[in-house]
């Protein structure tokens, strides 16, 4: 039996059991999908992959693309290049002034006394380099806790070696649960109840924050006028148990022009650090040796959006979108966040030229630019193209955005959250019952947030992200030296881009434009 004739006799087949909470199953709903569609992009997406191609590239070659970073400006360019390639128009779109590209060339921190040690380290995105190798004694103050001038002054008679430990001591503890984990059919349940929260609004004005009376900039230069070259702090834990030699780095960005950069900073491992506190703190001295190279350029401030349109029909003038983010933090190579994401858009852009697909409404593809600064990218091309969120008056094209569906990990596809839109259930249900035998077949009524959908949704338009596997996401790569292009899992990553290309697809081809709701105020549970 041909291949194409065998995937469609597969997916007449498939499906889970009518009345299974949470899953899609049968409806009766009238959304029409096209399974001869669906049957050569599973072929295709299945067979004939690139996804872990595209993967390698943007994290082998052209990681860790941190914003307006000479490695994410290769990785844009190649990136459109390689979009033009699929025989789509794409563009590098300047969303707007970044600041400086920063970018480490160097890094080398040791403990040199009582013991020489080796130390897992990684330079603070966004800092100086030091003036040479910077070597000698160590001493630790918590700067945590420093808010004032008088806390400043407080810390004076303490200060008096160039290498200063910045962060307190953290307890380590062992890691009882699985390194990688899947969501359960009972954890999905759990998520698919429908709870109602009218307080839970995300959109709510918070009470106004007084300002704090020093800024990063007072604290640092008091430090360097008192003889500190390199601040040294611990790796965060930020969520999950992120130790055993894994180190969380984040960024500040963006790095302006016009604002001094701040001094060298270091961030080593928890264990390495943890050595040194309790070395000091019995009474025993530390030596460090470090040297750090940055580079910091201010020849282009601009940073870029990468923008691939596969043109539309009769209804050309609408538009479906898909995306997620194309930078990435500096410690590892950007794989899992998010490498990987964009990969599944580009392949899901290619799968559709490969079938030879004709859509209504133009499919347009966006690797979105400093989303780890604060969806700086997204909300920029949101308000340059659909209008000002926080103006009543629209442009046309507000009203021809059909729909955005964003991807912003690396586990496979179980579901979609609703972000409240009750409207779009049946069609969900519709668009993945051919996919339920690959585990794509939850909804959730609720919302998820933190990345680009959400300024498609602050704007008043339909933005949605993938309920996605875990994996070892929250406890090894988020942010850290582990994340590289070694944790994908090339089965979840051609999995999602099918199913990625198969929405975008059946969304440009529907009669009508997708249904809208209030996304943000919609007193449903927020997921992770």
């Amino acid at each position: 039996m041909p291949a194409l004739v065998a995937v469609a006799a597969a997916l007449a087949a498939c499906g889970v059991p009518a009345g299974e909470e949470g899953a899609g199953g049968p409806t009766g709903s009238t959304e029409p999908v096209d399974l001869d569609v669906v049957a050569e992009l599973r072929d295709e997406g299945f067979n004939r992959s690139r996804v872990m191609e595209f993967s390698h590239v943007l994290t082998d070659l052209y990681g860790p693309r941190y914003a307006n970073s000479p490695s994410y400006d290769g990785a844009a360019s190649w990136a459109r290049d390689t979009f033009e390639e699929f025989g789509l128009e794409a563009t590098l779109e300047p969303w707007g002034e970044f600041g400086y590209a920063w970018e480490n060339r160097h890094t080398s921190v040791h403990i040199t006394a009582p013991q020489y040690q080796p130390v897992i380290a990684y330079a603070q995105p966004g800092t100086r380099s030091t003036d040479g190798s910077v070597a000698g004694p160590v001493t630790a103050v918590d700067l945590s806790g420093v808010e004032t001038r008088d806390d400043l002054e407080a810390l004076q008679a303490r200060l008096g070696t160039s290498i200063l430990l910045v962060s307190p001591e953290r307890e380590l503890v062992p890691n009882f649960s699985p390194q990688a984990v899947r969501l359960s059919d009972e954890e999905l349940s759990g998520m698919a109840r429908l709870e109602i929260d009218p307080a839970n609004n995300p959109t709510r004005s918070p009470e106004d924050e007084a300002e704090p009376e020093l800024t990063r900039h007072d604290i640092e230069t008091f430090l360097e006028q008192h003889g500190v070259d390199v601040l040294v702090e611990i790796g965060s834990t930020n969520v999950g148990p992120m130790d055993k030699g894994i180190v969380h780095v984040s960024g500040d960005g963006p790095l302006p022009l016009d604002e001094p950069v701040p001094m060298p900073r270091v961030v080593i491992a928890a264990e390495h650090y943890n050595r040194m506190m309790r070395l000091l703190a019995a009474g025993t001295p530390v030596e460090m040796e470090i040297e750090v190279r940055n580079v910091l350029s201010d020849d282009d401030p601009l940073d870029h959006n990468v923008i691939a349109d596969l043109p539309g029909g009769d209804l050309a003038h609408e538009v479906v979108m898909i995306g997620g983010h194309l930078d990435a933090e500096p410690a590892g190579t950007g794989a899992t966040d998010n490498a990987a994401g964009s990969a599944i858009v580009m392949e899901a852009m290619r799968l559709l030229r490969a079938a030879g697909l004709e859509p209504r409404r133009t499919i347009r593809a966006a690797l979105w630019g400093a989303e780890e600064s604060g969806l700086l990218g997204s909300r920029s091309y949101v308000r340059e193209h659909f209008g000002d969120p926080a103006s009543p008056e629209k442009p046309a094209a507000h009203a021809n955005l059909s729909v955005y569906f964003n991807v912003d990990w690396y586990g496979r596809f179980r579901g979609m959250y609703l972000q409240g839109n009750d409207a779009s259930r049946p069609i969900f249900e519709a668009w993945m019952e051919p996919f339920h035998d690959v585990g794509m077949s939850w909804i959730v009524p609720g919302n998820t947030c933190c990345t680009d959908h959400m300024a498609f949704l602050e704007a008043g338009l339909q933005g949605y992200q993938f309920i996605q596997d875990d994996l070892e996401f929250f406890n090894a790569t988020f942010h850290t030296n582990m994340d590289v292009y070694d944790r994908l899992i090339a089965d979840d990553l051609r999995q999602a881009s099918v199913i990625l290309a198969s929405f975008a697809y059946h969304a440009a081809m529907r009669d009508e434009l997708f249904p809208r709701t209030d996304g943000l105020a919609n007193g449903r549970r927020w997921h992770k």
